[in-house]
């Protein structure tokens, strides 16, 4: 009786954590900062794309949805070149994934967007991300938009940013 009961508190706290928007930040609060090296050996720092929309995708090389919609990711990359939008890929090692399959995975695909490693996981746990694939919105004013947690196609994320831009 005591587990079963337990069982329902767990049950309507995460329901009340997810309408909350628990798990992730909230639309309208500033996204968490970060610097990482990308595979081209860059330094990409989010609080320096002020004045751009950008799509963070976090993802493995292992994940079937991950992998199922980056070529989406290209096609929209290539059609908002140009215009304010910058997308990254922070693969966040997971399992066997390495970070040599990551980068093999985004050659072999052709992706020209910038890729860089989470190195221990930390963007995404500062992003509370839990599943994959996982997708922020960053506004240009660096304030999170919205976050897909979900393979995405290239209508939904043109539909997303031409929100974004108005």
């Amino acid at each position: 009786m005591l587990a079963r009961f337990f069982g329902v508190v767990v049950i309507v706290a995460l329901a009340g954590a997810l309408a909350l928007g628990v798990g992730g930040c909230a639309p309208g609060e500033p996204a968490p900062d970060f610097a990482l090296t990308t595979f081209d050996g860059a330094t990409f720092r989010l609080s320096e794309q002020r004045g751009n929309v950008v799509v963070i995708n976090f993802w493995y090389p292992s994940c079937p949805p991950c992998r199922d919609e980056m070529p989406a990711f290209q096609e929209v990359w290539e059609q908002y070149q140009g215009r304010p939008v910058e997308f990254i890929g922070l693969f966040v090692p997971q399992g066997f994934d390495t970070e040599i399959e990551a980068r093999q995975f985004v050659d072999e695909l052709g992706l020209s967007f910038r890729f860089a490693t989470d190195v221990r996981a930390r963007v995404a746990q500062d992003y509370a991300v839990q599943y994959f694939p996982t997708t922020y919105f960053i506004d240009q004013a660096g304030r999170v938009h919205r976050q897909e947690i979900s393979r995405l196609d290239a209508a939904r994320l043109d539909e997303i940013l031409s929100e974004l831009l108005g």
